[in-house]
């Protein structure tokens, strides 16, 4: 398994690859105007660093109630230019898609001229060594053959049931997951699976310039902070945002992420505690900001929580904004993680409403807060993505190695 290690140098990894080039197929676009950065956005910058890296992003969502649809994006999949660059080492490869997608023959059509594509473009490039490293099994087989790799590397990011994600575990040379209970879901049918928890970019959320930052213009001026940054859906726990708001009357309860409201949106009573929970005086719900303004806001924040259901879907994840968090060197109150057990003298892991409140007012008068600060930075730091894609390149290195 694959555990974090120190925040190690660029060199740390074998001096010559085992492949020339990374193909990374994505479940997210490219485009941080309006969307969050996800975990496969930090692999590639990190693949991007150590060698040319090509970015398949997913096709274009036409249904309005996707939550990947974007109206200004819908141009992109007919007209658009098929790659761009934006920054050295990185293309981005635009996949063209027709409206009905979900429907077999215009999927299909559209699956053959894009993997046609991309076999011409990689072609075009040169180069005939790559390592693929897949994140999206969703009628993606077809591009897999379209990228002669030398390595393949299958990334699960959380839970699925799809019989396509069983093959693709199954042919891949090494299998990254996120979580331990998704290793021990893949390891009977691939040997070659690793732990590969996720991380967080220390450039970015850096705690030295986050001090140096403006407060932003649109929090409360007065009162403490307790904070939550992500995606306010159908997998976020509204009921007990709205404990948490009520039992801290006299402090404010701050959501910075968009609101969803298409197909993952809060639904039944979860949405019912979202309309209570806006019309509360302690309470800002902020709207999506851009990643690069994420690190001024959680600075600000007293406490942060990751108010999560108790379903599957949460059951496996790891999240970014639990490391985000840390290294920020801020008390962070979470419902049940994997993450959160692994660290738990360092966070405040609760169980019920009752627990979470009482988290919540322990963390806004921790005791020895710098210490604890200090040493959530250390755990950060052992996370940066720099360290965690060092040890996978070793990992696949030492597979092509043995089977050479």
């Amino acid at each position: 398994m694959i555990d974090p290690g120190e925040n190690g140098a660029f060199g740390a990894i074998p001096a010559k690859l085992p492949f020339d080039c990374a193909v990374v197929l994505s479940p997210f676009s490219w485009n941080f105007r309006d969307d969050m950065m996800q975990t496969t956005h930090y692999v590639t910058q990190e693949l991007a660093r150590r060698c040319p890296t090509v970015l398949i992003e997913p096709p274009v969502q036409w249904n309005p109630r996707g939550e990947q649809f974007r109206l200004h994006r819908l141009p992109q999949a007919v007209f658009g230019r098929r790659t761009r660059s934006p920054q050295p080492h990185l293309l981005i490869f635009h996949r063209r898609g027709l409206p009905f997608g979900r429907h077999a023959r215009p999927r299909k059509f559209d699956l053959a001229r894009n993997a046609k594509a991309l076999r011409r473009l990689l072609q075009e490039l040169g180069f005939d060594r790559a390592l693929l490293w897949h994140s999206f099994p969703y009628w993606s087989e077809s591009l897999v053959e379209a990228v002669d790799h030398r390595l393949f590397a299958y990334h699960c990011l959380d839970h699925s049931s799809r019989e396509e994600e069983e093959r693709l575990v199954r042919r891949a040379d090494a299998v990254f997951c996120v979580t331990k209970g998704l290793v021990e879901r893949h390891l009977c049918t691939n040997p070659e699976t690793h732990l590969l928890p996720n991380g967080v970019d220390l450039n970015l959320f850096n705690l030295e310039e986050a001090r140096k930052s403006l407060r932003p213009a649109d929090l409360p001026k007065n009162g403490r902070l307790i904070g939550f940054v992500g995606s306010i859906n159908c997998h976020l726990d509204i009921e007990l945002l709205l404990s948490i708001a009520t039992a801290f009357p006299r402090d404010h309860l701050v959501l910075v992420g968009r609101v969803l409201t298409n197909e993952t949106a809060p639904r039944g009573r979860q949405l019912e505690a979202l309309t209570k929970l806006s019309s509360l005086s302690n309470v800002e719900i902020l709207g999506f900001r851009p990643p690069t303004q994420l690190p001024a806001y959680m600075h600000a924040f007293d406490v942060c929580v990751i108010p999560f259901l108790a379903n599957e879907f949460n059951q496996e994840r790891d999240p970014l904004k639990f490391y985000q968090y840390f290294a920020l060197g801020k008390p962070v109150v979470t419902t049940p993680v994997p993450v959160a057990e692994r660290y738990g003298d360092l966070c405040y892991m609760a169980t019920s409403e009752e627990e979470f409140v009482h988290s919540v007012l322990l963390a806004l008068g921790e005791q020895d807060r710098d210490a604890r600060s200090q040493a959530r930075l250390q755990v950060a730091r052992s996370h940066s993505w720099q360290s965690l894609l060092s040890q996978a390149c070793r990992t696949l290195s030492a597979l092509h190695s043995s089977a050479a």
